[in-house]
């Protein structure tokens, strides 16, 4: 437990140093950081520093996530025997590629999650191009929030989810094409990204800033907590055969549901915050509409999903926008009027950071690298 400590401790320090201390070598060989998106200059040494310190830890970790066993069996074809052609068939064609193509070649399982991992930070990181001035808060987020040690769990949806997020400048480009390119390349990863294709036309034409948005948010929470949603979903499941094989994974989650209490308080307190400044967010930062209007769909259905571990498959491709909303919060409303509650935000945030590290979720601690197995 102690050196999960360590690691993601330091891991959430040296990321943060290092994209802040990225973004001033920008601002100082450009002084229109326009130019920044439009020249390859983003990535500088501390970048690189961050970068390759996630991809090591991500890569050479052993047994930390709680689908890892499930992908390292895949790996040697453990407990398959003649079932393991039809057990990797069933993966898209981009995971199962690279999959073939490592073990063809006699590559150790590290080198998998490795490359995973490359796909998944490079294409976050590439997300925040558009703002570099909101990077070093990103990666704050993304680890505070849980989003790395969700990384580690569901990867190939991670890395959609990734590529989505890169994505999001073909929206406001109106460039339909390299949007459609990405979002089939992030489906060779997951197939449930092909959700997103249709918001390609309307996600930057609505707008969920008004307060009335807010009650909604409010009412959703508490109506979420009543509603019995068993027999919808198994008919949803009756109509995509591909998806039978969660049917059993879903009673399971039934039989268990996650129980709420202060945790679950606490992420409706953060979307109830950032649905509040919204207005003035997107005042502040236009390009950021998007991301929020994602951010909100995804808040939505965690109110209605969040007792069941199996559906977080669904709203995981939108809730985790708030990270972008999260760090554009605190960058732009934290001189503001509101400075005490990004104040309080931020702390808590730590809190929980440290809180998630100590309970292991997502089987994130303890931790041990693959070579001292």
């Amino acid at each position: 437990m102690v050196l999960a400590y360590c690691i993601y401790i330091i891991l959430l320090v040296l990321s943060y140093t290092s994209a802040s201390h990225n973004y001033k070598l920008l601002t100082i060989s450009n002084q229109n950081i326009q130019s920044i998106e439009k020249n390859n200059v983003y990535w500088r040494w501390p970048l690189f520093i961050a970068f390759f310190s996630i991809i090591f830890i991500v890569g050479f970790r052993y047994d930390v996530g709680v689908d890892y066993m499930g992908y390292y069996r895949d790996f040697y074809g453990l407990g398959w025997a003649h079932h393991w052609e039809g057990k990797i068939s069933r993966y898209e064609f981009g995971y199962e590629a690279i999959l073939r193509t490592l073990i063809y070649f006699n590559f150790k399982v590290w080198t998998l999650f490795t490359i995973i991992a490359v796909f998944i930070w490079y294409f976050f990181i590439q997300s925040f191009k558009i703002f570099p001035f909101l990077l070093k808060w990103g990666l704050f987020f993304a680890f505070t929030t849980g989003f790395f040690f969700a990384s580690m769990n569901g990867m190939r949806q991670t890395i959609a989810l990734a590529i989505f997020m890169y994505t999001i400048k073909y929206i406001e480009k109106e460039s339909l094409t390299k949007y459609v390119v990405y979002i089939i390349l992030a489906s060779s990863f997951h197939t449930s990204i092909l959700l997103v294709l249709p918001f390609y036309f309307f996600i930057n034409k609505i707008s969920f800033t008004n307060q009335r948005w807010l009650i909604i948010y409010i009412i959703t929470y508490i109506v979420g907590n009543k509603l019995d949603i068993k027999d919808v979903i198994l008919f949803g499941l009756d109509l995509f055969p591909k998806y039978q094989h969660y049917t059993d994974r879903f009673l399971e989650d039934f039989s268990n549901p996650i129980s709420g209490g202060f945790g679950n308080f606490y992420l409706f307190f953060v979307g109830f915050v950032i649905i509040l400044l919204s207005k003035d967010l997107i005042k502040k930062a236009p390009k950021l509409k998007i991301y929020y209007n994602l951010f909100f769909i995804g808040a939505i259905m965690f109110n209605f999903f969040w007792k069941y571990d199996i559906l977080g498959r669904i709203y995981y491709l939108f809730i985790w926008f708030k990270i972008f909303c999260m760090a554009a919060l605190v960058y732009y409303l934290g001189k503001s009027k509101n400075s005490w509650l990004i104040y309080l935000l931020i702390i808590t945030q730590l809190t929980m950071f440290i809180y998630k590290i100590y309970k292991g979720e997502n089987l994130c601690s303890p931790f041990q690298f693959e070579f001292m197995a």
